[in-house]
């Protein structure tokens, strides 16, 4: 029995040694910063005033998104003093995500123009220009943006009104139609 029990911890302990073995080579370890293969970044242009979301993609060597990668936003370049980060500063530190995804909002100031948006990760650098265009008079929204609430956004009562007369004449119009179709 003695030989048994000790032939059966033999064995466990062998088991046990090759698993983690065979485990242990599956596993490699993870470098810290992760290796940066590509950077890139994006950008939308904004108007004066207005905000873009500037994001930088850190990929490794294989092309796989890398999480954990610190990524540094720096202005380098603008038309006039005004333009920061949403922290105020002209230079921000983001991380990237799961999907190797950092951004940082750029308030674009009060001068339209270009401004040069530099990103660093690891030994990589990459550039993108935002174009900064003068906002519309009077305080229009530009193209694409959501009015603004308040007195000056939505629409007014009377366009209201006018939109539902005249949808009130389109229906009618239409179940004239459809009653003459009918009769014939």
């Amino acid at each position: 029995m003695r030989k048994l029990a000790a032939g059966f911890a033999a064995m466990l302990a062998v088991g046990i040694l090759a698993g983690g073995l065979i485990a242990a080579g599956g596993v490699r370890a993870q470098s810290y910063p992760p290796p940066v293969g590509s950077l890139s970044v994006e950008a939308a242009s904004t108007t004066t005033g207005g905000t873009s979301d500037v994001t930088a993609t850190v990929l490794d060597e294989s092309g796989n998104p890398v999480e954990g990668a610190e990524v540094v936003f720096r202005i380098v370049s603008q038309p006039g003093d005004d333009a920061t980060w949403a922290d105020g500063s002209v230079e921000t530190t983001a991380l990237t995500d799961a999907s190797g995804i950092a951004i940082a909002v750029l308030n674009a100031g009060s001068n339209p123009g270009s401004i040069i948006i530099e990103t660093i990760s690891g030994a990589k650098t990459s550039q993108v220009t935002v174009a900064v265009e003068e906002a519309a008079p009077g305080g229009l929204p530009p193209t694409g943006a959501r009015p603004g609430s308040g007195s000056d956004g939505g629409v007014a009562a009377w366009q209201i009104a006018f939109m539902a007369a005249g949808a009130a004449a389109l229906t009618g119009g239409l179940m004239i139609i459809a009653r003459r179709n009918r009769r014939a």
